[in-house]
Formats: structure tokens, sequence, C-alpha cells
């Protein structure tokens, strides 16, 4: 019996030796440390997870954040803060799925917050002032074209000129520049594939991104990048000696559409974010003035649209369709840039209401001054209540004395705007002989208003 009993002793303790060299020992839980934090703006703060119990085989975490507008958290558990709200980091066990959460606060102070309306980026809470660049070279300044022997902003032979520029626009009390990627697909910094969508991205166009982050930050300006317009919806032709595809087969088909986005606005947004400089980021202008590119009913109230006779149309259902996949991707790769899209009058301003977008932009020019006159035709009038409202272009001329109203210089819109609740105004254009670039034009109510214009 004794002899029996060792035997069995044995075994076990043979067991318990096997154990502990091969088999798996799960996970039961998981906890976060610490459980509650309050940051600045930009402020970081180190989250911990532990899994019990501790000698758990599989010791993975991921981390992943319930509004990435306000929080990002990196692949350890550094969470920085975005924008001024609350938001949860959540740390999920690859082993069970076991969570545990960190409330988080963001808070900021801000100085000189604009008191009737503004945008806020960070801390500062502003009336977006500024001027549409929209571009330098058409079509060139982000990848290049190499047919029209035009580089990018990166690796131009004029490449200081971009940094000039810049520096002019910031001396006329602009504080933030609209700038346009790729109203046409010219660049030949995309390849394409045999369906004519984006195969990869290339040349320059990396490069390109950051250095106008760069210079961005060299001159204390915000970029507003465009990376779309209603151009895009001109059919593929001859331009120049470059072919330039239509992007309405991309966005009509759902697998064309998801290629577009993944081969080249992922990368792009990732590119900003890649950057040091990703905070002079402040916005995505998704598309400028799709209205122009549709046909139809607007399904949100108000008039129909009336497209460009050049467009070849899509549905409202359909560009929609395409602006909230585009907005969850440049969320998700870029979550700290804010979202709107460059809506062509007012008179189709709830066109985007239930587009992710974090404040509404209306562009306004003569032609709208005449039949829907700011006194009269409100944002309120039109449904846009829930987000501040930002005119994205407007002739930097001013505004001509049409359909009985008064003539009114660009200082004098800026102010008449800023009284009304407004959000900002941004100018048409610097680089744009239609509409004559004036610093002194731009600069009187920037000198006005130097801080509740200035981020």
């Amino acid at each position: 019996m004794r002899e029996l009993k060792c035997v069995s002793l044995l075994m076990l303790a043979s067991l318990t030796c096997l154990c502990l060299a091969g088999c798996l020992i799960l996970v039961s839980g998981v906890s976060v440390s610490p459980a509650t934090i309050t940051l600045l703006v930009g402020g970081t703060q180190q989250l911990t997870a532990s899994v019990s119990p501790a000698d758990a085989t599989d010791q993975a975490v991921g981390w992943s954040t319930s509004d990435a507008k306000v929080t990002s958290v990196n692949a350890t558990g550094l969470v920085t803060g975005l924008a001024v709200g609350s938001a949860t980091i959540t740390v999920t066990t690859a082993d069970n799925g076991k969570t545990a959460g960190c409330r988080v606060m963001v808070t900021c102070t801000d100085a000189c917050p604009a008191p009737n309306g503004g945008v806020t980026y960070g801390c500062r809470k502003r009336f977006m002032y500024g001027v549409n660049w929209a571009w330098k070279n058409w079509g060139a300044d982000f990848g290049g074209i190499s047919a029209w022997g035009v580089a990018g902003t990166s690796v131009s032979d004029d490449g200081a000129a971009f940094g000039s520029d810049l520096a002019e626009m910031k001396a006329a009390g602009a504080s933030v520049i609209r700038w346009w990627m790729f109203p046409r697909f010219l660049t030949d910094s995309i390849q394409w594939a045999a369906d004519d969508t984006p195969s990869r991205i290339g040349g320059s166009l990396v490069a390109d991104i950051q250095k106008a982050l760069e210079l961005a930050e060299q001159n204390d300006v915000y970029l507003m990048l465009t990376p779309f317009s209603f151009d895009n919806f001109f059919p593929s032709r001859d331009e120049g000696g470059v072919w330039s595809r239509g992007i309405k087969p991309m966005i009509i088909d759902p697998a064309k559409r998801q290629k577009l986005l993944d081969i080249l606005i992922k990368p792009v947004a990732q590119a900003v974010e890649a950057s040091p400089y990703k905070s002079r980021m402040i916005a995505w202008d998704m598309i400028n003035e799709p209205e122009w590119a549709l046909t139809g009913p607007n399904p949100n109230g108000g008039e129909d649209f009336t497209p460009n006779g050049e467009c070849e149309t899509v549905t409202h259902a359909q560009m929609e369709t395409f602006l909230q996949e585009l907005a969850a991707v440049l969320r998700l790769n870029n979550p700290g840039a804010l979202l709107t899209v460059g809506n062509a009058a007012i008179k189709w301003g709830s066109a985007w209401i239930h587009v992710d977008q974090d404040f509404y932009s209306l562009h306004y020019y003569d032609w709208v001054y005449e039949y829907y006159p700011y006194s009269s035709v409100t944002p309120e009038s039109v449904g846009l209540t829930d987000k501040p409202v930002v005119i994205g272009e407007y002739p930097i001329g001013g505004l001509s004395a049409v359909g009985g109203n008064p003539a009114r210089t660009a200082a004098q819109y800026s102010a008449d705007l800023w009284d009304l609740g407004y959000g900002g105004t941004l100018a048409w254009a610097f680089n744009d002989n239609g509409f004559p670039w004036s610093a002194a034009l731009l600069k009187p109510f920037a000198d006005q208003r130097p801080c509740e214009t200035a981020y």
C-alpha cells in the first residue's frame, strides 16, 4: 500500500510539473490605473493595465477611446487630451476580452474666447478668420505633376515661395488657410489600377503633406485641407497631357469607393497624424461645393439641386454615403482634426446636417447675397442650429450692392457676421486673379479682434 501511495504522489508531482511548463492559465479579469483622470487639452497621462491572475499566460491588452475627438490613446495606454469633453478609455484583454475603463475629463483655459460665436479647436474658441489659398499650382501642390513640370510643396524649385506666401497671409491677419489637395486627379503621386481606382500612392505626396504642416508651424498658421471638389465629378479626360479620372464611378460603387478611401485617404490622413506638427491641421473640409454634382431634391428640405452642366451627377444619398465613410476614415486616422463640408450656398445649407462634422461651412458670393441676404436668410432659418457656422468662401473684395442690399467690404462683412454669431470667415482668395489678393482688405478686421481671430 505504501508503494502504491508513493507512485500516486510521483504521478501528481509529474502532472504539476507538466502543467507549470505547458498548461494555459486563463485571464479572469483586468483593471486599469488610475480609474479617473483630468487632462488639459494637449496633456498626456500614462495608464497601466493589470491582468489577473498575475501569472495568466496571455498578458496582451488593447486600448480604445469612446470619443476620438476628445482623447486619443496609443498601444501602450498613453492618453492625450484633444478637445474639451469627456471620454472613457477602455482596456481589453486579448484573452477572454475582459475589460476595464478609465474616465477622462479634458479641460482647458482660454484667454480670449470669441464671445458671440466661434469654432473651438484645442483650448481656443476663436472666430475662424483666414483666407483660401486655395492652391499655388492647381492640383499639383500635393504630389506634383511631372507632365507640367510642377513639383509638390516639399521638392518644388520655388519651395521657399510656399513659406513666403504663408507668411504674407499671416501678416494680413489670417490664422486659418484653406488649401485644396486633389480637385482633379492630376498628380502622378497617385498610381492607378486597371479599374480606374488608386492602386498606391508614392512620389512626394506624403513629404508634401508633412512639409505643408512644417511650413504652417513656421508661419504660425493652421491648415484646412480640402481633399476633393465638385471638379472631381467632371468626366475622365485628358488635361494638358495628363489623364484625369472622374470620381463618380468610385462614389457609386461600394468596392471602388472603399479603395479610394483605403489607398488614398487613409495614408493621407496618416501622414498628417505622423507629423510632429499635426496640431497645425485644424480641419478637413472634406469636399468643396458637392451640391454642384448633385441632382434631385434635398431630402432635408430647401431647394432642389441644380448641378453644374459639366459634372457627372450623383444622388444626395450617394454623396451622403461617401461623406459619412470619408469622415469615418479621417476620424480614425487623424482624430485631432475637425471636420466640415464646403457647402456652396445657404439655400442648400441643410444638405449635410446628418453627416459627421464639427462645424458647418457655407460659401457666400454676390449671387447668394442678392437672393438670400444674410440679414434675413440665417443659419437658423435653414436649420443650422446645433453647430457653429463658418463662411468658408466670400469675395475678398467684399459684397456688391445687389438686390437692394448695401455693399460691404470684407471687414464690414466679417464684422456683421461676428455680430450675428457666426463662427468665422475665410476670404477668397490668395491666388485667384478673378478675386485679387489684398492684405489691406483682410487685415482691418483682424486688427480689430487680434486675440479672438488667432488660434
